[in-house]
């Protein structure tokens, strides 16, 4: 017998969402001390940053290139997983704040491994002389969600979503926001357009938390 349609749909459930400014306090207070940290530590606070900045999703991170740009940003290139069938390229320019730059964090972590060659993978662990599987990225991410204090339930998805929800806090545009998260779905030539000069405001407000 058929069931019900009803029963069938996935429900909407409310869920604790990690509040972007304390992730940031807490990697501005591990900033003071970034060359002590741990390498999968280090590896946790960078990939979220970059989650936070950019809303890539944690599966696009972990397949992502970096480069360093001669005006001092990083260019991150990867595909895209879900809405649009194409490559992404995201700039993330230095911030003003550089304990929670996502730049400033992923220069340190090439820095690490500078005398690596890059063929090797832009998550290179030294330590396990491989490259970071996604279920050790998203493992270590949460670890980060727990010192927040954050509980192990929600996803590091929860990044992401707080990111969009402090963007409409400080009254980014609808958009601003659809720019900077790729979320709506459009033609691939708008799509490899969406990180431009609009994104670089947005994420100098989302620095802000003091």
């Amino acid at each position: 017998m058929k069931k019900p349609y009803v029963s069938q749909r996935k429900p909407i459930k409310e869920e604790q969402i990690l509040h972007l400014d304390e992730l940031m306090r807490n990697d501005q207070s591990k900033s003071i001390a970034r060359d002590q940290l741990s390498e999968f530590k280090y590896l946790g606070i960078t990939v979220a940053l970059i989650m936070g900045y950019s809303t890539l999703r944690m599966a696009e991170i972990h397949i992502a290139t970096a480069t360093r740009m001669m005006d001092g940003s990083c260019k991150i290139v990867s595909s895209m997983w879900k809405v649009h069938d194409t490559d992404v390229e995201i700039s993330l320019k230095p911030l003003k704040n550089p304990s929670v730059c996502p730049t400033t964090w992923l220069k340190g972590w090439l820095e690490i491994r500078k005398n690596m060659s890059l063929k090797k993978g832009l998550w290179w662990l030294s330590s396990k002389i491989r490259e970071a599987s996604y279920e050790e990225m998203s493992r270590t991410v949460n670890k980060i969600m727990l010192e927040v204090g954050i509980p192990s339930g929600p996803t590091v998805i929860s990044i992401r979503k707080s990111s969009l929800i402090k963007s409409i806090s400080q009254n980014a545009t609808k958009t601003q926001i659809n720019r900077a998260t790729r979320h709506k779905k459009g033609s691939d030539i708008v799509a490899h357009r969406y990180d431009q000069n609009l994104n670089d405001d947005l994420r100098e407000k989302l620095q802000n938390f003091e």
